[in-house]
């Protein structure tokens, strides 16, 4: 008798684990909004593009372990020389959200770190930064057609560099729109 229950009880507990453990990836874009100063005088007051993915894998309930990646370039001029710039900011990440539904749509809220990889090349030279920061997420998505799902973000993620005698946050707010699929 105590072995069917321990039986019982032990596919009851599992398979809560395994509704738990779902997987998904995402697609990602977004314009950074930049809260330095220096980033507009070279590159104007534009928004920078930033594309990504992302992969989150269900740890328990609504907790979720979240990995990702982005990529953005920005061309710029220089201040005096009017010379063409190129910037790049590439950050990885991990961290944990938790999610929860509201009727037909899921909301998160989450927190992590990055590394960034900061590249900045011109006429004048080269610079590459390499440092950790921190991001803060909320959003929201719906399934749209089985597993499919559309959604959107807004991020904040601060990073302190110093390519140059002063130091900038190359984080800002992040809004952007995410297209993926559940397993």
């Amino acid at each position: 008798m105590k072995k069917l229950l321990a039986i019982i009880a032990a596919t009851i507990f599992l398979s809560g684990l395994a509704s738990a453990f779902n997987i998904s990836v995402e697609l990602k874009g977004s314009w950074l909004q930049s809260s330095e100063r220096a980033f507009e005088d070279i590159y104007g007051d534009e928004l920078i593009m930033m594309y990504g993915a992302e992969i989150s894998i269900g740890i328990f309930g609504p907790l979720e372990a979240w990995f990702e990646g982005s990529y953005s370039l920005k061309k710029g001029k220089l201040s005096f020389t009017q010379e063409e710039t190129k910037l790049k900011i590439i950050p990885t990440g991990a961290g944990l959200k938790f999610r929860f539904p509201v009727e037909e749509i899921d909301f998160y809220v989450g927190v992590g770190l990055n590394y960034y990889a900061y590249e900045e090349s011109n006429p004048l030279g080269e610079v590459k930064k390499y440092g950790l920061g921190y991001i803060g997420k909320i959003g929201a998505s719906k399934k749209i057609m089985g597993g499919l799902m559309i959604g959107f973000y807004l991020d904040y993620s601060y990073c302190k560099l110093k390519p140059a005698d002063f130091g900038v946050n190359i984080g800002g707010f992040h809004i952007g729109w995410r297209l993926g699929y559940e397993f």
